[in-house]
Parts: structure tokens; sequence; C-alpha cells
């Protein structure tokens, strides 16, 4: 679940609702009733029903129970400025921070992808480090340390370090799951036809998967978990985005007919609505993901810009992967997330039945494309099927249909992209547009 702060229609909606029938209303304090919304979608519907059974003092527009859904089914809360992230009540296995813009990190932790030389300069500094770790199928090394206090920026870390500004350096920071709706209950059977049904390898960054759930019975599923020991994955993401690839139930059909999936767990609980992920564990599923040739990585995460993301992304693609990522589910206002906002990255927002944008997706010039991804059928961490959206539920529609274009191609990225951006639906403005990208990817009516 992505989180976002409480918005001012979020309190007018709910205000509306907790007025009684009397012309003294007692108006009842918001914040309680927000607290108390747990399903959220079940007491919005309990609240309005009773509040249209009573008579109110002054004229209402009329606002249906599904507008109103829509307008507020957001989680409603927001992760503290300081959070422990806990192993039990006696561990904490790192301390995360609020930053600046909204965005989040490991409290003073560091990532200098090194060389030999800065890596000298560094254990000469006043600084601890964590870990020193080399990544072959990235080609790259990686340090993890803390910086002293009262260091709060990277050019005053550089400078402290005698670093100058041509190193790979950055914060630790912390990315979010995009997935935005609470889910809903499955109530009729759908069925689309996958990408393709040869065998296929496909990789994915995300947090658990409940490989016990009956939609992966004789499923191709390795995975691998990247947290620190002793802290253990949320399965609510990954279950989903695994049902989407390659799950099978009653009502739900697999992208992919035949799929082998590596999947790299790195999301851990911060809350009862959202899980976080580290950007060294993200480098570590990479390098993992790369040296098992993934030619194609699902990420259907988001977070700042970060120039050690954008080398391990880098890195990752000359060895010949192509990387999906979500959009962001931050509202067309928000400012570019990434790793979709980075050129090399696929990005994908999305679109309901209807063709219509999801109103939660980001838009921009790197909008690649989009896919369905409202409302949509998959399994769930309780072993359950249900509904969910956002632009995490639209990423592995790209994702399954170029690991299919890349078999058909002999692993050709140029030729599969093309084919890709051919198939796309144009449904925005004429050619790529900040919206749409270059269009909409659908099931095929036959295996492509």
């Amino acid at each position: 679940m992505n989180i976002k702060n409480t918005r001012v229609k979020h309190i007018i909606a709910a205000s509306f609702c907790i007025f009684s029938a009397t012309s003294s209303a007692n108006i009842v304090r918001v914040d309680q009733v927000l607290g108390q919304l747990n399903p959220i979608e079940q007491r919005i519907e309990q609240t309005i029903e009773r509040a249209q059974r009573l008579p109110l003092p002054v004229p209402v527009p009329q606002v249906s129970i599904d507008e109103l859904k829509a307008q507020i089914s957001e989680p409603i809360s927001s992760l503290p400025n300081v959070l422990n992230i806990n192993i039990n009540s006696q561990n904490t296995a790192f301390v995360e921070v609020e930053l600046e813009n909204g965005f989040r990190a490991i409290e003073r932790q560091w990532l200098l992808m090194a060389n030999s030389q800065q890596l000298n300069t560094l254990k000469q500094q006043n600084v601890t480090i964590v870990s020193v770790k080399n990544y072959n199928a990235l080609n790259m090394s990686l340090v993890r340390f803390n910086a002293p206090q009262g260091i709060n920026s990277k050019s005053e870390l550089l400078k402290a370090l005698n670093l100058d500004e041509s190193a790979i350096l950055d914060r630790n920071h912390i990315y979010q799951a995009q997935t935005d709706e609470p889910a809903v209950k499955v109530t009729q059977n759908e069925s689309i036809a996958p990408y393709c049904t040869q065998s296929v390898k496909i990789g994915m960054i995300d947090s658990a998967i409940n490989t016990k759930h009956s939609a992966f019975k004789g499923a191709n599923i390795t995975t691998q978990s990247f947290l620190p020991k002793g802290l253990s994955s949320p399965n609510l993401h990954g279950t989903a985005i695994a049902g989407l690839i390659t799950g099978k139930g009653a009502s739900l059909s697999p992208l992919l007919g035949n799929a082998t999936l590596y999947s790299a767990e790195v999301f851990y609980r911060q809350s009862e609505y959202a899980q976080g992920a580290t950007l060294f564990a993200i480098v570590e599923a990479l390098n993992w993901l790369v040296s098992n040739k993934m030619p194609v990585i699902n990420m259907s995460l988001t977070g700042p810009n970060n120039a050690v993301l954008e080398a391990s992304i880098t890195a990752a693609i000359k060895q010949n992967v192509l990387i999906v990522a979500a959009a962001g589910n931050q509202g067309p206002a928000s400012q570019p997330l990434y790793p979709g906002a980075y050129k090399s990255v696929i990005a994908v927002s999305a679109i309901d039945s209807k063709n219509q944008i999801y109103r939660w997706s980001n838009k921009g010039d790197y909008i690649d494309f989009t896919a369905f991804g409202v409302n949509v059928v998959t399994s769930q961490g309780n072993g359950k099927f249900g509904r969910e959206s956002g632009t995490s539920m639209a990423a592995p529609h790209v994702s399954a249909a170029l690991s299919c274009l890349l078999l058909k191609h002999g692993n050709n990225k140029t030729k599969a992209l093309n084919e890709l951006t051919s198939l796309a639906v144009d449904l925005g403005e004429q050619g790529k547009d900040t919206t749409f990208g270059y269009g909409a990817i659908y099931p095929p009516k036959s295996a492509l």
C-alpha cells in the first residue's frame, strides 16, 4: 500500500457523514472517526447509509456511495517522522527517518559505489562502515556506512570525506510498493488470454509471496530474501503481483502461460498499510536477478532519484536486461518517481476497464505505456482472491508482454520494444503523451 497524507477532501467527506439529524448537530472530532475506519470501505459505506436515512437541516448535494468511496478510499494514515523497524522487542534492524519532500531513508546511512582508492579514503574518515560488498553481476562494489552526526546533505558529506562530486554517493533511501486500494471481494469470473504460452523467465523485486496459495499450485517460483536476518517480509503485495504473472484460479488467468518466476523479497512492514524497501536491498536483488539471467525485471515500487539506484539500474541494463517499473500512485501533479522516471526504465501507468486513466496515476514525459490496473482480480496474501488497484497492477502486463516479445525476437531488446510500441493502443493525444505514454497494452486475442 502506498501511504499519502490525509487530504482536505477526506476531512470534508468524513465530517459530512457525522452530522446528527437535529438542528443542533453534534459534530464528532474527525480524527476520532478516521481512527475507526477499519476496514475503511466498510465503515464508509455504513456511515453513508445511516446518514442518507436521516433528515438533514440543510440541503446537501446527493453523492453516491461509490463516488464518495472513490474519493476517500486511500488509507488515511501516515508514517511517523522517526520509525524503528524492529526484529523483535529487544532488537531493532534499523531506524527510518523522513527527509525532504516526504521521502524516507535509513537514519544517517549512506551508500558509496566505491573503487579501491575511494574505499581507502573512506576508511580513514570518521565513519562507521557497515558492509563492503562486491556485486559481480552488476560489476560494482558498494560500501554501506553511517555518516557522522550533524551531516545532513550530500555536499556536506563529500566535503567531510574528502571525495569529489564524481563519487556515486547517496542515501540508503526507502522505496514504497505501489498498490493503492483496499482489496475487495471477487464477485464474478474474469478470464484473459496469456501474452504467450512458451516457457519464459521473468524476475520481480517485491515483497514475499504466499507460495502456498492455491493460485500457485504447479507454478515454478524461486524466492530469495534480501532483508536483514530476523526481519520477515509481508506477503500482500508480492502475492498480488505474482498472481497476475503466473497465478491461476476460477477468477484468475495468468499473464504468462508458462513462466519461471524469480522473486526477490525486499519489502518489510512499516505499518498496517505500508511496506518499504531499502535501496541496499534493491541493489542486492538486482544483482541476484541479473546473475540468474532474467531478461525482464518487474519493479512495482517507487521513491526518490538516487545516484546509486541509477548506477545499479544502468549496470543491470548493460547486461541485456529490460526493467519495467510502476509509474507511481501519487497523482497527476506528483514530481517524477523512480526508478520509473529514468529514461532507461519502462514506466507504466494504469487505466480502468473503460480505458480511463487511474485517478492516482503519475503523469509525465517519462510515462511509456499504460495497462489495466484498476479493480484487477488477483491472488491475496491471505489465501483468497480479490481486486487491487494501482500502477503496481499495471506494470506486470508490460513485463509479461516484453518477456514474450524478447523470446520471439531472440532477446533483441530493440526489436521487442519496437513491436511493443506498435501494439500499444493510442488513448490520448496522438503519439506519445504524458498520460498514456505510447498507449495501452492489452492481452492479445492470441499469443504473441
